[in-house]
C-alpha cells in the first residue's frame, strides 16, 4: 500500500511541476480559463501541458541530478514529488483567476461536453488496455525496458552496463527520457513492474490532446477546435495500433513532444500574421518540446533541424519589405530563430555531453556514412521507398488512419490557404522529416525493405499530429 500511495503522490507532483514548467514559460495566462463550460475544457491547455511538461520535466531533471552524480534512489523520486507539489501550487497561488461564465451558445458548450466526454473515454480505454499486458515488443523491452531496470537496480546514470556494447546491443546512445520516466515510476513503487510503467503513455496521449484542445480553441471556434480534437484522438495508429500510446516504445511519445513544438510554432506564426505581434513565450515553449523531442529518440535531432530552418525562412518572407528593409528582415528572423536554437541547444547540451561518453555501434553511425559516394549509390532504394511510403500513407487506412488523404484534399481544396507561413512550416516540417527518412534508407546498411519497411509504420506515426494540425488551419473557416 506504501508504493502504491507514493506513485499517487509522484504522478500529482509530476502534473504539478508540469504547470509550474507551464506557468514559468508562458507566463501566468496559463491558468486562465477559457469561455468553456467545464473544468476540463476551460483548462485543458494547463491540464495537457502538466502532463507531457510533467512527464519529460522529470525525466530531464533525473537525468541532470545524475550526471551531477546524485543517486536515483527512491527517495528522490520522492523528493521530486513533493518539490513538484510545492512548486505547483505556488504558481497556482500566484495565478488563479476567476472562473468565466459559461459558453452562451448552448449547442456548442453541448458539443464541447460531448467531445470532452470521448476524450476522456478513450483515455480509460487506453489506459486499461495498457495495463492488461507488460511490455513485450522488442523495442520496448530491449532499447527502453532494460534501461530504465538497470537504472532502477544500480541508482545512478554513471552504470557500467549502459557502457557495456553487449549489454545495451545496438541502441547504447538512444536517448533516456523514456528510461527515466519508467525508473521514476519503479523507484514509487519500490519495484520494477514494467506493467504499471507503461501507464506513462497513456497519460502522454491525453496530455497531448488536451494541449491541442486548448491552443486550437485559442484560434479556432471552440467546436471547431474540438472536432479536430477529437479526430487526433482517435488516430488508429495512435489509439488503437499495438505500436501507439498502447506500446512503452518512442514513436508515440514523439509524436506527442514533436506536436506540440509544432502546435506552438504554429500558433505563433498564426498570430504573427494575423496581429502583427511577436510573443516570444510560445517559441520558447516550442523550443522546449523540441528538445524533449530529441531527449526521446534521435530523431528529435533532425526534426529540430528542420523546424529551426524553416522557422527561419518564414519569418525572414513575413518581415521582407523594401529593399532597404531586406537586411532588417534578415536580422529579424535571425533573432527570433536564434531563441529557438540556443533555448533547444541549451536544454539538449547535458545530454550531448553525456552522450558523447556512451560507446557507438556500426547500426547508428548514420553521420559517418553521408557521403556523395553513398548517397548516388544508394539511389536505387528510392524505387522501392518511395512506393512503400506512398502506399502505407494512402492505403493502409484501416491503420494508419484517413489523416494522409484529408491533408491531400485539405492541400487541394484550399491552396490558397496552403500558403500562408503556419500551413507552410507543417508542410515542410512533413517533406523535411519524410525527405530525411528516406534519405537514411539510402545510406543505412541494411537492406532498405528491412529498415524502411520495418519502421514506416511508427515514423508515420510521429508525424501523424501534424497532418491533423494541417487539416485544421486549412478548414479554420477564417480569412
Amino acid at each position: 500500500m506504501i508504493g502504491w500511495g507514493l506513485l499517487l503522490l509522484g504522478l500529482i507532483g509530476q502534473w504539478l511541476f508540469g504547470a509550474a514548467l507551464a506557468t514559468l514559460i508562458l507566463g501566468r495566462r496559463i491558468w486562465r480559463p477559457s469561455s468553456q463550460a467545464g473544468w476540463l475544457t476551460s483548462r485543458a491547455e494547463l491540464i495537457g501541458l502538466g502532463i507531457v511538461l510533467g512527464i519529460a520535466g522529470t525525466s530531464y531533471v533525473q537525468f541532470l541530478w545524475g550526471l551531477a552524480g546524485g543517486p536515483l534512489a527512491r527517495s528522490t523520486s520522492i523528493g521530486w514529488g513533493v518539490l513538484g507539489c510545492l512548486a505547483g501550487i505556488v504558481a497556482w497561488g500566484l495565478s488563479r483567476t476567476p472562473r468565466p461564465a459559461p459558453l452562451g451558445n448552448d449547442d456548442q458548450s453541448a458539443w464541447v461536453r460531448f467531445a470532452a466526454t470521448i476524450v476522456v473515454l478513450l483515455f480509460v480505454s487506453l489506459m486499461g488496455q495498457t495495463l492488461l499486458t507488460p511490455q513485450r515488443l522488442w523495442d520496448e523491452r530491449a532499447i527502453f525496458g532494460l534501461k530504465s531496470i538497470v537504472l532502477y537496480e544500480d541508482a545512478q546514470l554513471q552504470s557500467a552496463d549502459l557502457l557495456h556494447p553487449d549489454f545495451v546491443q545496438y541502441h547504447p546512445r538512444y536517448p533516456l527520457l523514456i528510461p527515466l520516466a519508467e525508473q521514476h515510476i519503479y523507484a514509487l513503487l519500490g519495484r520494477a513492474d514494467d506493467r504499471w510503467a507503461k501507464l506513462l503513455f497513456p497519460l502522454m496521449s491525453l496530455g497531448m490532446v488536451l494541449t491541442f484542445a486548448g491552443v486550437l480553441q485559442r484560434h479556432l471556434r471552440v467546436a471547431t477546435a474540438w472536432l479536430w480534437t477529437l479526430v487526433l484522438a482517435t488516430v488508429p495508429i495512435l489509439a488503437f495500433n499495438d505500436y501507439g500510446f498502447l506500446s512503452a516504445q518512442a514513436d508515440a511519445p514523439i509524436a506527442c513532444y514533436h506536436g506540440v513544438s509544432l502546435l506552438y510554432l504554429w500558433s505563433w506564426l498564426r498570430t504573427r500574421r494575423q496581429e502583427k505581434i511577436s510573443e516570444p513565450r510560445p517559441l520558447i515553449l516550442a523550443a522546449v518540446a523540441a528538445a524533449m523531442t530529441l531527449f526521446t529518440k534521435d530523431e528529435g535531432i533532425a526534426l529540430a533541424l528542420i523546424d529551426g530552418g524553416l522557422l527561419y525562412l518564414l519569418v525572414a518572407v513575413m518581415a521582407w519589405g523594401p529593399e532597404n528593409q531586406k537586411l532588417a528582415a534578415l536580422k529579424t528572423a535571425l533573432g527570433w530563430t536564434g531563441l529557438y536554437a540556443v533555448t533547444t541547444l541549451l536544454i539538449a547540451a547535458p545530454w550531448f555531453l553525456y552522450r558523447g561518453r556512451l560507446p557507438t555501434t556500426t547500426e547508428m553511425n548514420y553521420s559517418g556514412r553521408v557521403n556523395l559516394a553513398t548517397l548516388v549509390a544508394g539511389l536505387g532504394t528510392l524505387s522501392w521507398s518511395v512506393p512503400h511510403m506512398l502506399g502505407a500513407m494512402f492505403l493502409q487506412v484501416t491503420t494508419m488512419g484517413l489523416q494522409w488523404w484529408g491533408l491531400l484534399i485539405a492541400g487541394t481544396t484550399q491552396p490558397r490557404r496552403a500558403l500562408r507561413p503556419e500551413q507552410l512550416l507543417l508542410l515542410g516540417d512533413l517533406l523535411g522529416a519524410l525527405a530525411a527518412l528516406l534519405v537514411v534508407g539510402m545510406i543505412a546498411p541494411t537492406p532498405v525493405e528491412e529498415h524502411i519497411g520495418g519502421s514506416s509504420h511508427r515514423f508515420l506515426m510521429q508525424l501523424t499530429p501534424v497532418a491533423i494540425l494541417f487539416m485544421a488551419g486549412q478548414w479554420s473557416g477564417d480569412e
